[in-house]
């Protein structure tokens, strides 16, 4: 599941709008923004789709750890969270979050989970500064000079000797100008 890795904090979260599923019907009714990021024609949603007809528009990678979440808040825990792909013509693919409670009847059975959708968007990694790059550029360009001293030819490492000088120049430039 290398593709698969759920933002775990985010630097965005746009509410898309709400959802029902009824756990005996297995019917979902959405709202239409939920119902367009899902491909499902809003005069459906808004009165019920098939639990499988919206499983349709979610990864199928995400499918396993949604139905784990689903049968934890089904078990008792009433509260609902997951995130998962959805997979709609219109946006393409796109990370959600989906926040929900449990219902239950008198008996404690329940009867449906209710909650909003939203688009999340994951904080991008910081990108290096130049700095630590070259550093790091640095040091492989001293571990090749190294590697090269052992040829019976020197012109490789003399080579990468001027890079590593040129490296040299251009990083305590930098450092003096900041």
């Amino acid at each position: 599941m290398g593709e698969r890795s759920a933002p775990q904090s985010v630097a965005t979260e746009d509410f898309l709008g709400v959802w029902t599923w009824n756990v005996r019907t297995r019917l979902v009714v959405a709202c239409r923004d939920v119902c367009l990021y899902a491909d499902i024609p809003s005069e459906n949603g808004i009165h019920g789709v098939t639990t499988e007809r919206f499983y349709a528009a979610i990864h199928p990678d995400d499918h396993e750890e949604l139905d784990r979440r689903v049968d934890l808040t089904l078990q008792g825990d009433d509260l609902f969270l997951a995130e998962y792909r959805l997979v709609s013509e219109e946006y393409g693919t796109v990370w959600v979050r989906s926040t929900g409670r449990c219902f239950r009847d008198p008996a404690g059975n329940p009867t449906h989970i209710s909650g909003y959708l939203s688009r999340i968007t994951p904080i991008r990694e910081a990108k290096p500064d130049d700095e630590t790059v070259l550093a790091e550029v640095i040091e492989s360009l001293t571990n090749a000079r190294d590697a090269a001293a052992s040829l019976s030819k020197p012109v490789l490492s003399k080579l990468i000797s001027a890079v590593l000088l040129e490296a040299g120049f251009q990083l305590a430039n930098h450092i003096r100008r900041n």
